[in-house]
């Protein structure tokens, strides 16, 4: 049995997710609440207290990178890590680029700007107790801000904010100039994971309108979205 430990809105757990979709493994879902974080529950499953963290027949592996590896030793096909060397190394760049990088602007985007901010917490908070739904939008925020500060992006102006979102999705959009995917023939790790975290810059009024000038991406994001949000029927 797999079981995924999750906050449903991170972009880290759907990437897990998508992985699990796309090898169309069956898998249980249990949404942590903001409540079980506050409590240290989470940290009965994973003991530094981060999301995601996946059940596999009792064995825990946490960390989306982890994971991801551990999936496809596990379930090797389709696979997402190529076997070429070069373009095994490429995906293992864009991962990380999506993971470090790309995840401070849509956690700047999405927490720290307040007409967006509403949103995200609104889907946060919809199961959560009437303390928590007083308590979080308030210290959800001024902590992302604390976080992107440090990171470096929580000190830029908006304007500066959107243009290096905008150099990021026009390298996206180059990338995919001569194929369908980001790194070689068929869709990969790369994807997924850089992906996950458009997804939720696109949720921003900001990254939505940016990301609405480049249709190479949008005809991307669709073919990613088919490939890995439902199940996928395993293998005869």
């Amino acid at each position: 049995m797999i079981i995924l430990h999750q906050f449903e809105i991170s972009p880290f757990c759907d990437k897990i997710r998508r992985i699990l979709n796309y090898k169309g493994q069956t898998f249980k879902v249990r949404e942590v609440s903001i409540m079980d974080t506050a409590k240290g529950t989470i940290k009965k499953v994973n003991r530094i207290g981060k999301l995601p963290a996946l059940d596999i027949d009792g064995k825990i592996v946490c960390d989306s990178t982890n994971i991801a590896y551990a999936l496809e030793e596990r379930f090797p096909n389709p696979p997402v890590i190529p076997t070429d060397p070069r373009q095994r190394a490429l995906v293992h760049v864009l991962e990380d680029w999506a993971d470090e990088s790309l995840y401070f602007y849509e956690m700047h985007l999405r927490f720290t700007l307040p007409h967006n901010a509403d949103k995200t917490l609104a889907s946060l908070l919809a199961q959560e107790p009437s303390l928590i739904k007083l308590l979080v939008p308030i210290a959800v925020p001024a902590s992302m801000k604390r976080i992107t500060k440090t990171q470096g992006v929580g000190k830029k102006p908006i304007e500066m904010v959107c243009q290096d979102i905008t150099r990021h999705i026009s390298s996206i959009n180059d990338l995919l100039s001569d194929g369908l995917w980001l790194v070689g023939d068929q869709l990969t790790l790369a994807d997924i994971a850089v992906i996950s975290q458009l997804s939720c810059i696109r949720q921003s009024q900001e990254g939505g309108e940016i990301i609405a000038r480049y249709q190479t991406v949008i005809d991307w994001m669709q073919r990613v979205d088919d490939a890995t949000l439902t199940a996928m029927q395993p293998a005869a």
